[in-house]
């Protein structure tokens, strides 16, 4: 009888015991969820005690209550979007570690690749000419063969001799 009875007692604990291991289980999920758009929230914003380093990576007493109240904004259910709102609203666009892609900011993002091209357009036209430009088959003779004229050779033996 006492077998039978365990025979039966036996699953039903087991099923009472695994919906609170499956709801620890998706709670955990929820939380490393939430620690992931913390994270990328935090690189997202600079810290507004020096405005010099992301909120990631700094550790001042505004950084941290910074972090503390971006997580308690993700835990009362609002998204990355209206918290970043909300540090917009409060510092202006400042809070930002990257300008928005819109307006004079879009200057920023459009000039950058202009540059490298502008800058290799140059140096592609700069050896282009130089290249072109070989020296002739007597100005390598010169300074393949035994060095200067003998014209100058008395000349730079006198400024080096000066020297001594």
């Amino acid at each position: 009888m006492r077998r039978t009875a365990l025979f039966f007692i036996l699953p039903v604990l087991v099923f009472l015991a695994t919906p609170g291991t499956a709801v620890a289980q998706v709670e955990a999920v929820v939380d490393e969820g939430r620690e992931q758009i913390a994270a990328s929230v935090e690189e997202l914003l600079i810290a507004p005690c020096c405005w010099r380093a992301p909120l990631s990576q700094h550790y001042s007493g505004t950084a941290e209550r910074m972090k503390e109240d971006l997580r308690e904004m993700l835990a009362n259910g609002q998204t990355q979007e209206e918290i970043l709102d909300h540090y917009k609203a409060m510092y202006g666009e400042r809070i930002l570690s990257s300008p928005p892609n819109a307006g004079f900011n879009r200057l920023a993002y459009l000039f950058t690749p202009l540059m490298f091209l502008i800058g290799g357009g140059v140096i592609f036209i700069t050896l282009r000419r130089w290249r072109s430009g070989r020296l002739s088959r007597g100005d390598a003779q010169v300074v393949a063969g035994t060095g200067t004229d003998p014209r100058h050779r008395d000349r730079i033996d006198a400024e080096l001799n000066a020297y001594d």
